[in-house]
Order: C-alpha cells, then structure tokens, then sequence
C-alpha cells in the first residue's frame, strides 16, 4: 500500500510541476511548442523537485524556524528570537563556551589540514605520474584509503597505531630518530613545534590575554600588504593595493558584524564602521565597472540593515535611547547605500560618496579616538619600549592592562588607508614612493616593537608565580611545551595529549587524500609535453619547471582542492566521532568539530533549536569562505 502511494503521489506531483512550469511559459508568452517542452521537462525532473522540497528545502525551512525558538523534544516549542544565536556567537555559557572552542578546532582543521592535504595529494600524484610497470597497482593501493576513511574500523585501526605506548606510528618515528642522527634533530624539532604551537593556540582558544601581541598579525597583514608594492608602479600593484582593501576591510567585517547582529542594540561606532566599508566596496567596484558587484554588496548591505533593525525591535527595546541611536544610524547608513542603486554614476555621484564617506569616518574617529587611542603606546612599540606600568601585579595585568590598550581594528584600519592613500597617490610618484616606504618602516617597527612587548608580557606573568611560588596558568601549555626542546625519551602523545589531539585528526585525514590525488593526476594528465621540452632547452631544471610550468597549469585543481577542502574541514565528523569513544582519550572538547557540536547537542541533549542555529552559523560560515575564495581566486589559470 505505502508502495502504490508514493508511485501515485511521485506521478501526481511530477504532473503538477509541470503543469505550474507551463503555466509560467504561457504568462511569459511562450508558444505551445515551448509550453509543451517545458510540461514534460519538468514533469521528468518532477521527482528531483519534489524530493528536494521534501527532504532538503523543507527541513532546511523548519531548521531556521528552530534556530529561533527553545524547542527540546517533548517539550512545548517557545519563541525566542536569536538568542540561541546569541548565546553561540558570544561564548556564553557551558554550552557557547563549547561552540567557541569547536568552531577554532575546524578552523584548525581548515588552515592547517587543508594545505597540508593537498601537498600530500599533490605529492602522490607527481609521484604516480610516471610511465612504470605495476603503476596501476601503487595508485589502487593509495586510492584505498578514500574507501576506508570512513570506516569506524580503519580508525580505530589508527588509534591503535597513534598509540604513544608501542603504536606504529611512534615507533617508526623512533627508529628513524635512533638510526640517522639528522632524523633525531628533526624529530625533536617536529615535537618542540607543534608542541609549542598548539599549546599557544589552546591558550588563545581558552581566552588568555596575549597583551601586545595582538598587535602583531595586522602588522605583519601590513608588511605583506605594502612590500608588493615597492618598485615601478604598474596596474598590477593597483589590483593587488584595491584587494588588499578589500580583503582587510572583510576581516573588519568578520570581527565586528557577528557580535553585532546578535547584541541588539550593538555599538553605533562599528555600524557606522560597517557602513564605511560598505560604501568603499561599492565605491572601488564602480572604479573598477564592476556594476553587479557594486549592486550586490548593496543589496546585501541593506538586507542585513533591514535584518538588524527587525531584530531589534522583535528585542522590545524601544523605549531605550540607545536602541533609538542604533536604528537612527542604520537609516543613517541604508540612504547613501540606497542611493548607490538609483541613477547611473558619474564624477559628482562619486565625489558625494567620497564626501560621505570622510563624514563617516571622521564621525568615527570623533567617537573612539579619545577612548581607544594612545599615541604614547605607539611611540613605545616604535622605539621598542614598553607599554606596561606594572609589571608586578596579576589582576592588573589580567584585568587592567588589556582594557588599556588601543584596538587592534585601528592597526587593521590603518593598512587600508595606507592601501587607499597610494591608489589616491598615483599622479605623485614621489609622494606614493614616501607613503610605501614609510608605512613599511612603520608597520616593521610597531610589529616588532608589539612582539617584544607581548613576551615582557609573558614573562611578567612567569616572573610572578615563580616569586609568589604559585602556579602560572597564563599560557600554561605552551610554556610547558616551550621550556625546553623535547629529550631522548618524549613521544608524540596523539590520543591522550591536547597538544597533540587535533594533529592526530589531520593525519588520519591526510591519509585519506586519495580523491584530490585523482584530480591532481587527471590534471598533470592535462599539461602538455611540449612545454617541458622548451623549459629545458632553455635551461630551466626541474625545480623551475615545476614552479613555472606545472604548478600554473594545474592551479585550476589546486583552486578545486582548496574549495571542497575547506568545506569538509569545517564539515569533520566522522573521525571525531569514532576518536571522541575511544578508551584512554583525551577531553573531546579539544578536538570537537562544529559538526560534532551540533550533532551532540541536537541528538544527545535533544537541545533542537540550539543545535539548528549552530548548523546555520556553519552553513553561513562555509558560505561565505566559499564566496571568499571565489572572489580572489585571479591566480588560477583557465587556459588550459
């Protein structure tokens, strides 16, 4: 019965869909011809249609309405607007706390597994690339474990060999420590490194304060962004100066919008801050004749004004003044980002913009500067002083001191200005060859004065347990693993240490790279012979024809291996999933993926619209990088 059912229901709700695809033809004016294609297309792929509206649209629908509700099963669902999403995107509780920390476990998994991933690809790929008996029988044997990935028995068959008493793995590291006296130097150099990275990571995971070191990534985003640009000024230092500002200014973005978007009402200052990047955006793809792309960012710009606006009223705070400052300013930004969409641009549209745009940002700095900046800070980092006035007390340097310091968004800010004042510069080369020389001597100087700052900073707090005789719990991992380099008898601790958690994760992945070494094999395929010939009559070794040949022309592999990387990285389950039962290892919570966060607290704590919005955070997450990637991915080469 329930057979007949969904075969008269699959027919009747094809004929449907067809029938609602011809009606569609005949109101666009569609001959019968075309309206009769168009019936039996659709009424063909009507089973697609509505299985995806059934199982994947539909679920997807009911997921949203959940993320917004309190709903455990059994339980009475009751409306509560974002604050599950509140909640997850500031860290709050047992349960953001744990949210936080999977979402940095997949951006580890991301960042460092993903390269890693597709050197391994790449590396059996040019290995297998090569005319020699038996060679189908090494690309089955290295394709295998793609098979096997998921199954629950290969990994454990990896926990036992990642184990640190008697497991393969450690062994033969040992043993090759033990035969080759450079192999010991690397293997306690591998130990001492990824030791000390990781324990330096869990630290910034946990939310210990790093003081001045906050400083030091933008100014190292700084350095790289004005030392290409050094020499003969041609269009392609404009491009790379143009997506410099816009790939920071989407950094600005990604640490001020999300906070935002769930702490209603949020702090006027980064709306406005929002509403500057926005129109630089629209403003740099207009110069560039980029018209969609300026109208997008408009568009979605508005979409998530009229978000944040509809939010905040559902919060019922109307009567606060601070609410009223905060939809007065999203009106604020939305007309000139509304106007941007009216008319057609000329020289007097664009010099308003520009207007604005300057009104907005001295606004801003009307707003911060005399709260978050201290020019005396940055005198001390450019003469390699320090910025800390007691160096003897813990709750000052714990509570005190971080709310001293400036933002590190103002050294961020300060890069796109600088990227902005040389495009601004071109008619004075001098003058654009003074900004860029001196912007790069500054950013030199302030990253290395803030790094010599940030270890005082560290060392005040090691300097206080050692005299006070209590323990230092300010980085505790990494100081454990930095004291010293490893001696003869450390191991790699792969289940039972957090050091080492989620490197074992990256390995087992690694070992499964067998798909992207396919695609990088059917690329090599690809590159003509021709091209090695002439490389090497003109000289070229095998190091520069790899470089200057293969890698370009197997970049659009590369580009396909980096996108679905990031987004089964970001994805990880099953391995955490198996990994988290074992006997004997370590907290889950170190190496939990997003994807296994949500899967505990929807289908173990039955916590329906807590786990709903984590999944749409990761699907707009993954979204979004995807975008990014698409979006400054100029250095894959189609020619091919």
């Amino acid at each position: 019965m329930w057979v007949a059912a969904t075969v008269i229901f699959i027919i009747v709700t094809s004929i449907f869909i067809g029938r609602i695809a011809k009606l569609i033809g005949a109101l666009r004016g569609y001959s019968n011809e075309q309206q009769r294609k168009l019936f039996w297309g659709f009424a063909f792929a009507g089973p697609w249609i509505s299985g995806f509206i059934i199982f994947v649209l539909g679920p997807a629908i009911a997921s949203l309405y959940y993320s917004f509700t309190e709903y455990k099963i059994g339980d009475p669902i009751e409306w509560i607007g974002i604050e599950n999403y509140r909640i997850l995107v500031n860290g709050e509780g047992a349960h953001g706390r744990r949210f936080i920390q999977a979402l940095y476990n997949s951006f580890y998994y991301a960042l460092i597994g993903v390269p890693l991933q597709i050197l391994a690809a790449l590396g059996m790929a040019v290995l297998l690339n090569r005319n020699l008996p038996g060679m189908r029988g090494f690309r089955m044997v290295f394709y295998l474990p793609v098979i096997l990935a998921g199954s629950p028995a290969a990994i454990l068959g990896w926990r036992y060999m990642l184990n640190s008493n008697g497991g393969f793995v450690n062994e033969t590291l040992k043993s090759g420590a033990e035969t080759f006296f450079f192999l010991d130097w690397f293997y306690k150099g591998f130990i001492f490194s990824v030791e000390s990275f990781n324990g330096f990571y869990a630290g910034i995971v946990r939310g210990n304060p790093v003081g001045a070191l906050k400083f030091t990534l933008p100014a190292m985003i700084g350095i790289l962004v004005v030392v290409p640009l050094l020499g003969e000024w041609d269009e392609s230092k404009k491009v790379w100066a143009r997506r410099s500002i816009e790939i920071v200014g989407t950094i600005i973005l990604a640490m001020t919008l999300p906070k935002a978007l769930v702490n209603m009402p949020s702090d006027v200052t980064w709306t406005f801050v929002a509403g500057i990047f926005v129109l630089l955006f629209i403003l740099l793809n207009v110069m560039e004749s980029k018209w969609l792309m300026a109208k997008s960012w408009a568009v979605i710009a508005l979409i998530f004004g009229a978000l944040s606006a509809g939010l905040t009223v559902d919060s019922g705070a109307l009567g606060n003044s601070d609410t009223q400052q905060y939809l007065f300013s999203i009106l604020v930004i939305s007309l000139p980002i509304a106007a941007s969409l009216i008319g057609t641009w000329t020289t007097t549209k664009r010099n308003i913009f520009i207007v604005v745009m300057a009104t907005f940002i001295t606004l801003v700095a009307i707003r911060t500067i005399p709260h978050n900046f201290q020019v005396d800070n940055i005198i001390s980092y450019l003469t390699f002083g320090s910025t800390i006035q007691d160096h003897t007390d813990i709750a000052y340097l714990t509570d005190v001191y971080p709310t001293e310091l400036m933002s590190s968004l103002w050294i961020f800010g300060l890069v796109v200005l600088t990227a902005l004042a040389v495009i601004g510069t071109v008619a004075y080369p001098q003058l654009q060859r003074g900004i860029i020389v001196g912007m790069l001597i500054f950013f030199l100087l302030f990253g290395l004065g803030s790094l010599l700052d940030g270890r005082t900073y560290f060392n005040n707090f090691a300097t206080i347990a050692e005299s006070n005789d209590t323990p230092n719990y300010h980085f505790a991992l990494f100081r454990t693993a930095s004291d010293a380099l490893p001696d003869d008898d450390r191991v790699p601790l792969w289940i039972t240490s957090e050091l080492w958690s989620k490197p074992a994760i990256i390995l087992i992945l690694m070992w499964s790279s067998g798909t992207g070494m396919l695609i990088f094999l059917a690329a090599l395929k690809g590159v003509p012979g021709t091209l090695y010939e002439a490389a090497s009559m003109d000289g070229a070794n095998q190091f520069q024809q790899f470089f200057r040949i293969t890698v370009p022309m197997i970049s659009p592999a590369i580009f396909y291996n980096m996108v679905i990387g990031v987004i089964a990285a970001l994805q990880t389950f099953e391995v955490v999933y198996v990994m988290q039962g074992t006997q004997g290892a370590v907290n889950v919570d170190s190496y939990s993926s997003a994807a296994y966060f949500l899967f505990v607290r929807t289908f173990r704590q039955l916590s329906i619209g807590q786990g709903a919005a984590a999944s749409w955070l990761l699907a707009l997450i993954i979204i979004v990088l995807t975008i990014f990637q698409f979006r400054y991915s100029r250095w894959v080469n189609y020619e091919a």
